[in-house]
Parts: structure tokens; sequence; C-alpha cells
């Protein structure tokens, strides 16, 4: 039988199975590699909480930095003291709480501010983990951050979700978590360089962010509709710690490294990330806002939250993204207008199959095996996302910069109704390409400002 290639230009390729004889490569570049536990600065009692990593010879795998946490919830009793919960008490914390408990985080290295979350960081850790993980990321490695996936699709706060979380916190019982430190630069793969010090400051939310109390209300004495918290709990953090993996290159290579940075400066890709809340009033069908002035992000997300919940609302989840009957909303950049074509949404008469298509594809599980689990009904109900994909391709590339563009960069939203009553929240979270060095003298530079 004759045998011929398909075309002469094709290459000629063996199968692996019968390549008998080369070895695989051996990793010659570290000696050795500790995984250390740090203490904060001051008490668990007196937040923020403050860690400091010092400057050593060793260099740090800032993908394999883990915030350690212990929680539980508490109530007020009769006397004004903190007493354990009872059997009857429906409360559990908000969903991937060891992440989300954190307000404001900020990290500086050898002095330099390189990250500020702005006060919005659980909302920040919730996108990034709530788009861009598959359900089985969700069921397994992100529960030990305290992600319980809802199976009722219909409500955050009586789902499944919510069930297995009050069940964890019954008793007063404290909840060990162990969650990931979510910032730019301690989500790129290279070891931070050696001699360089890190400071990291946590700033907790409040209890009534913190927590959900469905059934946790009574109408106020005034005899107003107004709900107030018939018991008041009380969120805690029993204890904090940081682990952090250094390791140690052989000499030889720590020799080079050390000759290559008298001539250049160590650099680091990352995707940044720019958060900002924008406030609409009750009675607005529109609205128009600027949100950059400078680089035009590569992506952006938008999700809309009644003020209440934003602010802390014991009865609701502050993760709760809904509608609000947005008949079109698109981003203004470089003189284009993203998605081209205008949405044209109707939710009331499910209409906002595109938007919900343009979430899946620009969080890049579209026409693919895997899928971050928010489904055509959970989106209009509870993950009301909206992601815009700004770059030139309008493909989110892994590992390749975007051409930088210097513009304005604008959002719009018309409402088919007015915002309903105590006005609605738009949280936004930018990503932009950007650079981050550092020389010989362990000085820290950027291409971007924080």
């Amino acid at each position: 039988m004759a045998f011929h290639k398909i075309d002469s230009d094709s290459v000629n390729s063996i199968t692996n199975q019968l390549d008998f004889f080369s070895i695989p490569p051996t990793d010659v570049s570290i000696s050795s590699a500790k995984v250390f536990e740090i203490l904060t600065q001051n008490p668990v009692e007196t937040p923020p909480y403050l860690f400091k990593i010092h400057s050593s010879d060793n260099y740090i795998d800032l993908t394999k930095c883990f915030l350690f946490t212990e929680f539980r919830i508490k109530k007020e009793g009769a006397n004004g003291q903190l007493v354990d919960l009872g059997a009857t008490d429906d409360v559990a914390p908000i969903q991937l709480i060891g992440n989300t408990f954190i307000n404001n985080l900020k990290i500086a290295i050898n002095g330099r501010e390189v990250f500020n979350s702005n006060s919005l960081m659980a909302y920040k850790s919730y996108l990034s983990h709530e788009l861009s993980f598959s359900p089985i990321a969700k069921f397994s490695h992100l529960e030990a951050a305290g992600y319980r996936y809802n199976g009722d699709r219909d409500s955050l706060e009586t789902g499944n979700g919510f069930k297995l979380r009050k069940a964890q916190y019954n008793n007063s019982k404290i909840v060990q978590c162990m969650a990931k430190i979510d910032s730019d630069l301690f989500c790129q793969p290279k070891l931070l360089i050696s001699h360089c010090g890190i400071e990291i400051t946590i700033q907790p939310n409040e209890s009534k962010f913190l927590l959900i109390s469905p059934t946790n209300v009574t109408k106020a004495a005034t005899g107003t509709t107004a709900a107030v918290p018939q018991i008041k709990y009380h969120f805690e953090v029993v204890n904090c710690k940081l682990y952090i993996k250094k390791l140690s290159p052989i000499d030889g290579l720590a020799l080079d490294i050390a000759r290559k940075l008298e001539i250049k400066p160590a650099t680091y890709a990352v995707r940044k990330t720019m958060l900002k809340s924008i406030f609409i009033s009750q009675g607005h069908y529109q609205m128009n806002a600027s949100l950059f002035l400078n680089q035009v992000p590569r992506r952006i997300t938008l999700g809309l939250v009644a003020n209440k919940d934003f602010v802390g609302d014991y009865t609701r989840s502050p993760f709760n993204f809904q509608h609000f009957n947005v008949r079109e909303i698109s981003i203004t950049s470089n003189g284009r207008t993203y998605p081209q074509v205008s949405y044209d949404l109707d939710y009331k008469n499910d209409k906002y199959i595109r938007a919900f298509t343009d979430m899946n594809i620009n969080s890049g599980f579209a026409n693919t095996l895997e899928g971050n689990g928010i489904g055509y009904e959970q989106f209009k109900k509870t993950h009301c996302i909206y992601i815009f994909n700004l770059t030139n391709s309008l493909e989110d590339q892994g590992g390749v910069f975007d051409l930088i563009k210097n513009r304005a960069t604008e959002v719009g939203i018309k409402f088919a109704e007015p915002v309903p009553d105590g006005g609605i929240v738009l949280i936004v979270m930018a990503e932009m390409d950007a650079m981050f060095m550092v020389d010989k003298n362990r000085t820290i530079s950027t291409d971007t400002t924080v």
C-alpha cells in the first residue's frame, strides 16, 4: 500500500510513544523552598491587619501567598453582651468569605504602594472568582475560601449555598478559611526577586455587609414600612495569618540574575485592576459618567446593585447584581462604542440574550467545554453582569499585550423604568496592561499610577 502526505509542506512528526531515547529535563534553578507563617503586627481585635514580609536573600512565590483566617458569628444578648448563636438563628456569611471579608487591601513593596482596592475589594474578589472559575473549581478548592455553590439559582439568600454556609457557623463554631491574596502582582507567575520587603494592610468589612439573615427583620417602631434587624449579629475575625512560599535559587543562577540586574531591571507583566463605584439617584432614566481619562482598559466589567445592598443590609447579599430594567448599556472610548450595535434589552420579556452571550464570550468560556456556572435565568435574577472587551481584536489573548490607547473612557446606561427608591450603585472593574519593574537598588517603578 502506498502512502503519501496530504501536502508536501506538511512537517514530519513521530509519535511520542516511539521516542525511546529522550530524557525529561532536570530543574537546576532552585536549591530549596520553604513555607513561612507570618503573623499580624497588631492584635486581630484592632483592625486593620498589617503583615510585614521582611526583605531577605530569598525569592517569593507570590502565587502561593495564602491568607489563613478563622471566623465566627455571635449575637447581642439581652444585656448587650455577645453570646453564641442558637438553633433558631437564621444567619450565614456572604459568599467567598475568605476573600470578601476584606473591605480594602493595600500592598506596598519597599515602601512603594502597588495596589489599592479603594474599599471595593469584596466586589473585586467576588467578580473575579464568580466569572472566571468553573463549577468544578467552585465545588473543590474554592470551598477553602468559603465558597459554597448555590444550587438554587433564584436567590442568594435562601439557596443551597446560604444553607451550607449557615450550617458551618451553627452555635458560633469557629470556621477556618484559606484564600489566595487576590492582587494584580500576586496573580502573575514570576517570583519576586530577593531583598524586597512587602507590607500588606487589610481593612475588614462591617458585619452588616458580611452577614445575611433573611428572616431577621421587623417593622420599625414608628409604624413606617422600614425594616430593622430584630437581632444584632456580629461577624468576628478570630485569627488571621499569612502563609508565604520562599525559594532559594542555586548560587550560580543568583549571581547571574544579580549581574543582569546591573544592566536592566526585573520586569513583571501584570493585568492591573482599577475599581470604582458610581451612585445613580432614584427617578433617573439614564446616566452617563466618565470612568477613566488616560489609558483605555482592555476589559471592563459592570454590575448594578441596590444602594442598600452596597452599604450593607442584614437581609440581603451585597452581590445581588440586578437588571433594574436596563434598556441600553455601553462603553464609549477612542471614538468607538462597545458594543458597536447597541443592546436592545427587555428583561420583562426575557430579551437579553446578547448581553448574556457577551458575558460568556468576554470571560473566555464561549464555545468551550467549560463555563462559570451562571445560567441564562440566573443572569437575569442575581448575576446581571456586563463584560466589555475593548482590545483592538476584541479578543482577550492571555499573555499578549494590546496596543496602548490613551483616551477617555465613558459609560452610558438607559433604563426602561425609573431608578427605584434609594438609588442604585454601579460597580466598575477595569483591567489594563501594565509593567512592574524592580531595579538593582530594589527601587519599584510602574508604567502607570496606582
